[in-house]
């Protein structure tokens, strides 16, 4: 496989000059993965990005758990991992291979210096998280409503059928989350003066 040419044809790097693509393409390590063997982990530093060559992958949140949520698949020339490479943060959710599937990863990309040689690279990152905020922001319209009707008092939520409930419980019967209790220090100092620190 020529990795240049395969570069050419991904998004991320189609606008990249052939000299850049050249040295990014050195750079690479080439992969296989069983289908069902876990390729990220969802909570784990790893500043790897990834790009399928062969096969197919799924992005899923909380793997093996009660919420486990498929949020979207990727085939040939699709790229994963790339949020860690702008963030620095953690893994937000498991990539496993749904099959077979052969990838080209890259560790330690400087995402900065290639943008400043490729500024094309920063256009097709900003249209991916676009995309990205835009399936977001119809996931929390469709399952909390464009308009949430809240009392200003007590904080409950009112149903369609005009009945009120807890924000937690309106919340959770739509999206499957949960919520753990604890006070802010206002609240505490507030509530529990006596035994408010402040820390």
């Amino acid at each position: 496989m020529n990795e240049t040419e395969f570069l050419s044809k991904v998004s991320i790097f189609s606008n990249m000059k052939k000299e850049d693509l050249k040295r990014i393409a050195g750079q690479i390590r080439y992969e296989e993965f069983h289908g069902g063997e876990v390729i990220i982990h969802e909570g784990e530093r790893d500043n790897r990005l990834f790009i399928v060559i062969q096969g197919e992958v799924e992005v899923v949140k909380d793997l093996g758990g009660k919420k486990e949520k498929v949020l979207g698949t990727f085939g040939p020339h699709g790229y994963f991992g790339e949020m860690a490479l702008i963030d620095g943060l953690t893994r937000s959710a498991s990539v496993v291979a749904r099959e077979e599937t052969k990838v080209l990863s890259l560790e330690q990309l400087d995402l900065r210096k290639e943008i400043e040689k490729s500024p094309a690279m920063a256009v097709e990152l900003l249209q991916m998280l676009s995309r990205r905020v835009r399936v977001c922001d119809k996931f929390i319209i469709k399952t909390l409503g464009s308009i949430l009707p809240i009392c200003s008092g007590c904080k409950k939520v009112r149903e369609d059928d005009g009945s009120w409930t807890s924000i937690e419980e309106y919340i959770e019967d739509r999206s499957g989350t949960e919520f753990s209790h604890g006070l802010c220090p206002e609240c505490a100092k507030r509530l529990y003066p006596q035994y408010y620190k402040g820390d």
